[in-house]
């Protein structure tokens, strides 16, 4: 069994559909060649809601990225959709590998090494501890994430997600504002 680490939004991501899922990632990237799992954006933030997405970075041991990038798809769903970002232009072993569950929840994440991989807060290590915190490089929050000229269109079901997130909180916004 692995021990999922708290943090101040853990009780809310716990109620929401997909925690089970989050679970799931949790346990496929607690042993090797992975040291764990850190979350970002909406969970990370304590601000998730039903149709969010999981931002998520799973760091692979130092040397061994090559073995967790053909083992990436331990990482997910046997029938979830997926799609793979090549790496950016340089020496940094940090693509992207996102799916989207026959749920419809996309997992929008990056696999990487701590030393190859630069991270800002908000961010919560789900599984790792205080090991993978340690080394983790971090960068300023203010800072943007280095583009290398070369920026990647998103895939198009994330494009489609997107849309779909926003459609969904716009319609909920109108019920709310909108007497019965």
């Amino acid at each position: 069994m692995i021990r999922i680490t708290d943090w101040p939004g853990r009780t809310a991501a716990e109620r929401l559909r997909q925690w089970p899922l989050v679970l799931g990632l949790a346990e496929a990237a607690s042993s090797a060649p992975f040291l764990g799992v850190v979350l970002l954006g909406s969970f990370a933030r304590g601000e998730a809601d039903d149709i969010s997405d999981v931002d998520f970075i799973v760091f692979a041991e130092e040397g061994a990225f090559e073995q967790a990038w053909q083992q990436r798809h331990r990482l997910h769903p046997v029938d979830a959709a997926c799609w793979d970002y090549p790496r950016p232009p340089g020496d940094r072993d940090v693509p992207g590998h996102r799916w989207l569950t026959t749920d419809f929840v996309l997992f929008d994440g990056l696999i990487g090494t701590p030393t190859g991989t630069r991270v800002a807060d908000p961010l919560h290590v789900l599984v790792g501890g205080e090991t993978l915190g340690r080394q983790l490089v971090k960068r300023p929050a203010t800072e943007e994430p280095r583009g290398d000229g070369d920026e990647i269109t998103l895939h198009e079901v994330e494009q489609l997600y997107g849309r779909l997130k926003l459609a969904v909180r716009a319609h909920r916004l109108r019920s709310l504002e909108t007497p019965s």
